[in-house]
Parts: structure tokens; sequence; C-alpha cells
């Protein structure tokens, strides 16, 4: 071939792949941010637009409840009283930390690309409404969800945790299918994601903000120091906290339960 005509670029492989850039102008994301009615940044997780409010008593703590009504075919799985019902079981103090409790319906493109059955936010504003907060979300009853078969350690224990709550698990050659209905929703946030989100507060208590075994004298150096550990390390933490307290409340008797409407 003359060397005159030689198109070097013919030998790339990765032309017209995403490693050259190719479709990456118009991939799927979720804006992590925009301006509210007041001009300040909120995160995806803050745009709940409630149909109620209501504001409850838990030991010590004040907490409003924030309910954002889910799309036909999702569902949380338990109602806020169920929610109240389960927090007012738990050891005593282990709710003071908590400001929010918000059901939340994800937009269908969040639903796709972060599917999550709960979270927690450190400082959330929701309108006019500041604090710490516990985010619960609806789920799609009956949306199976795949699984590859290679899976990390830390999604093998999730994948058993699923198994434990009772969802559909279906194995073939490629992976898992996993389908979730309305029951096994229920079993996964109220009887483990609450917990789980809640564990993430009794860390940070701990850790961060109780004199006797905070990580350093010195509380700015305390929550720096929270916050370096690894996720992972706060997630097995939070993981612990929702067996052991969920094992608790079942000797008890108090888990399962029914309804609460």
């Amino acid at each position: 071939m003359n060397a005159l005509h030689r198109r070097p670029e013919r030998r790339n492989r990765k032309i017209g792949t995403a490693a050259s850039g190719y479709g990456q102008s118009n991939k799927m994301t979720i804006p992590n941010s925009r301006l509210d009615r007041f001009g300040l940044e909120s995160r995806y997780q803050e745009r709940v637009e409630p149909a109620s409010v209501e504001r409850v008593r838990i030991g010590d703590a004040d907490i409003a409840i924030l309910f954002e009504e889910s799309r036909p075919g999702f569902t949380y799985g338990c109602t806020p009283k169920d929610v109240v019902h389960l927090l007012s079981r738990v050891p005593d103090g282990h709710c003071d930390l908590i400001d929010l409790i918000i059901f939340r319906q994800p937009t269908q493109k969040q639903s796709q690309l972060h599917s999550v059955w709960g979270s927690m936010l450190y400082l959330a504003t929701i309108g006019d409404r500041t604090g710490t907060a516990i985010i619960l979300e609806a789920q799609e009853a009956g949306r199976s969800r795949q699984w590859k078969r290679k899976i990390s350690l830390e999604t093998q224990a999730e994948f058993q945790r699923l198994r434990d709550d009772g969802h559909l698990i279906v194995e073939s050659k490629r992976g898992f299918t996993i389908t979730p209905t309305e029951e096994t929703i229920r079993n996964t946030i109220l009887y483990r994601t609450l917990l789980h989100e809640l564990g993430h507060w009794q860390q940070f208590e701990r850790e961060a903000l109780d004199d006797t075994t905070a990580l350093s004298d010195d509380p700015d150096v305390a929550c720096d120091l929270y916050f370096a550990k690894p996720s992972v390390e706060r997630e097995q933490f939070a993981h612990r906290y929702a067996a052991e307290v969920g094992d608790l409340l079942r000797r008890k008797g108090a888990i399962p339960f029914e309804r609460r409407s």
C-alpha cells in the first residue's frame, strides 16, 4: 500500500465505540442538582412534592413524615403508620437524630439508572423544611431486575439478603432475574432498609457526636474521620445494625406485623 494513502485511523479499533467518546454526548444521566425556587442548588433526592405531611413523636424525636403519592404500578410496601409503629419499637434514643422521613417516588430515569430501596441525607432541604432525613423510595412491583452471574462479595451478600426477604429469584445461564412483589418490597423497605438507614445514623452519632465514643475530642476532626472511612465500611456497619435490631424485634414478636393504614 502506498504510504501516501495510508489511513492510520483504520487501525484504531476504538473508533465508533464508547472508548473513543462515541455516544457520550447523549448518554442518559441523572442531573444531580438544579436551582430551586429559592435560587439554591438541590439534589434530585430533595425534589419531592408531598401529598401529605404528618408530624409524629417517637421518644424524644419530633419527626415530619413527607409522603409523595406513588405512580400506578409502584408501591412503598408500607405506610407512614407502619414506619412509626416500627420505629417506636427500636431501642430508646435510636431515632433522636432523625428530622424527616420521606416517602419518595423516583422518576422513570432514576428507576432505570439508579434504583435504590432507600437512602439517608445528613442535611436535606425539602421546601421550607431542613434537617436530617431517611428516604424510602417507591418500587415497581412485578418489574424484573437482571443481575450478572459474576458479582462482587458485597453484591453477593446483598443478593442473599434479597433472597431472605422472599424475592422471586430465577437463575439462568447469563445470571439471575429478581422479581419483587408487594409483600417482598414491604419486607425489604420496612424491615431492612429503614433499619439500615437508621444504622448509618447510629454510627454517625457514636463516632462523630458522642463525647465518650467519638473518633476525636475535636468534633470537626471526628466528623472528618467518620466521613474519611471507606463507604464499604459504613455500609457493613449499617447492615450489621439492621440485622441485629431486626433479629431483636423478631424475637420479641414485634415484626412482622399487619399493614397499618
